[in-house]
């Protein structure tokens, strides 16, 4: 990516907003790089993508961990270098040579270590994670600062280099390149804006108050049309999901207490169920019971009355031979009294023996 016109400016400020990423957690590269240059095309190359032997500056990402003999610097890596076109990249030089070479960190305080890499794989990174790269170039100083940010989030800006005594050419051309080799990265550029810093005498409040203008216009364009950004709705939708997985849940715990209590009614239920039909079978045995008393207490009377008329047909019988007299009489009495004591106690058996067997 190349500027179709020189930059004009003496003294400027520029915001790159940038993500690179990648899947491994360890393996990575190459990076990406910002470049300000003479020369107005691009030619591929082995510097990020980019010819070799650049006049100008180039401003390295690297995430690719070389071997650094000299300097040991952790990676990823952001280091700025000048060239005259005369120097060649050597990132891992073993003899390093700084009038043939271009070599990362040669100048000094002219790099840092930071870690502006995503690893995709991980649960808390997301497209919205991304990474501004803030740089000033005023009275001959090239400064560099960096911050993370992802959606309401801005974390704290980080002063990376302040390299002084920086001779850029005049009407350069900005551009940005990148590589990744046999290790494949990607490497997203958000928006890339510059402005002048002629009359500016504090960069980094200038870009407080630019950037605070900024959020505020998108704000306001929003309120106006009632367009919120994707991540806005992502917001909503998951405020929906998540209301709508606590009303399940909830719903849920109440289904299962209400089962619960319906288990609890069928088992008292079936208990009282069981209670009445053992009361009930009492009953039935009790009044079964009250019945074979009743019949044995008529088998009785029917004995009993047939006993009476046994004995008033004696009697009358008695009547009817008293006027003969004689010894046969009292004889025939008792006899008669004995059959009929004989009949009424076997009787009395038969009652005894059948609610016996019974």
């Amino acid at each position: 990516m190349l500027a179709q016109t020189p930059l004009s400016l003496p003294e400027w400020s520029a915001m790159l907003e940038i993500r690179a990423s990648g899947e491994s957690p360890h393996l990575y590269g190459d990076g990406l790089a910002i470049w300000l240059v003479s020369n107005p095309d691009h030619i591929e190359g082995p510097v990020f993508g980019r010819e070799d032997h650049w006049k100008g500056l180039g401003i390295f990402f690297d995430t690719f961990q070389n071997l650094d003999h000299s300097h040991h610097h952790k990676h990823p890596y952001i280091y700025a270098m000048m060239n005259d076109g005369t120097k060649g990249y050597i990132p891992d030089a073993e003899k390093p040579d700084p009038t043939k070479q271009a070599l990362p960190g040669a100048v000094e305080n002219s790099g840092c270590s930071y870690d502006f890499r995503y690893a995709e794989t991980r649960e808390d990174v997301s497209v919205l994670n991304h990474t501004r790269v803030h740089v000033t170039y005023k009275n001959k100083v090239l400064k560099l600062r960096l911050q993370q940010t992802s959606i309401g989030v801005n974390k704290e800006w980080y002063n990376c280099y302040e390299m002084k005594d920086v001779e850029i050419p005049q009407n350069a051309y900005f551009g940005v390149s990148s590589a990744t080799g046999d290790l494949v990265d990607n490497h997203d550029i958000i928006q890339f804006n510059v402005r002048n810093l002629a009359s500016v005498t504090d960069p980094d409040a200038d870009y407080d108050t630019w950037a605070r203008a900024e959020q505020d216009t998108i704000t306001s364009k929003l309120e106006e049309f009632d367009m919120r950004p994707a991540e806005a709705l992502q917001r909503d939708y998951q405020r929906v999901l998540r209301a709508q997985a606590a009303a399940i849940k909830s719903l849920s715990s109440d289904v299962e207490l209400l089962k619960q209590s319906m288990e609890f009614q069928l088992a008292s239920m079936s208990a009282g169920i069981d209670t009445q039909k053992s009361k009930l079978d009492e009953k039935g045995h009790d009044m079964r019971e009250v019945s074979k008393k009743m019949d044995a207490q008529n088998d009785v009377a029917a004995d009993v009355k047939s006993q009476k008329e046994m004995i008033a047909e004696l009697k009358k019988e008695v009547a009817e031979n008293a006027g003969g007299g004689g010894w046969r009489m009292p004889f025939f009495l008792l006899f008669a009294m004995l059959i009929g004591l004989a009949g009424i106690g076997y009787n009395r058996y038969r009652k005894i023996t059948k609610s016996h067997f019974l």
